[in-house]
């Protein structure tokens, strides 16, 4: 399934953990921009649907684009409140959203090819896969939807204290 929201689960649980660290925009642009890949070759009907965007290589340069992107607009969009919430500040400094993109497109890359037989993860390379069957589908959305749950039910409880002054 193109775009699936199963990927964003990591995410949340390390924006949760380390939210001035983690643009957690960053992270979830390059999980769209990958899978628009499989959506137009899903769409079109031709085999393989994951190509060269799935792969380390072109995945972290799709993250690195998406993490610039995301900082160069975020500074744009910046309304005053958000710069006096670190957390929100922190969505776009270049330093933070950058490192987060990159990572989403890798970690794109290990999800799916955990999944999908037709990746190829260390084209060009190599063509095998050693990341397929790791374990199974099952155990993969398992932990992409425990880590939303956790991550997202950390964020809201950390939004519901009070702030100190």
């Amino acid at each position: 399934m193109p775009v699936t929201p199963f990927h964003f689960g990591p995410g949340l649980l390390i924006k949760a953990a380390a939210p001035r660290q983690f643009s957690m925009a960053a992270y979830s642009l390059a999980q769209v921009a990958i899978d628009l890949e499989s959506g137009y070759h899903l769409l079109r009907r031709e085999y393989p649907v994951h190509r060269e965007m799935h792969t380390f290589v072109v995945g972290g340069m799709v993250g690195l684009l998406c993490g610039l992107i995301v900082s160069r607009i975020g500074v744009w969009l910046a309304r005053p409140r958000d710069v006096v919430r670190e957390e929100l500040a922190a969505e776009y400094r270049l330093w933070v959203a950058v490192p987060s993109g990159i990572f989403g497109g890798l970690f794109h890359v290990v999800l799916d090819g955990i999944m999908h037989a037709d990746i190829r993860p260390f084209r060009p390379f190599s063509m095998a896969n050693p990341l397929y069957g790791l374990v199974s589908v099952r155990m993969v959305y398992l932990f992409c939807v425990l880590t939303a749950v956790v991550g997202a039910a950390l964020l809201l409880a950390w939004e519901w204290q009070p702030r100190r002054l």
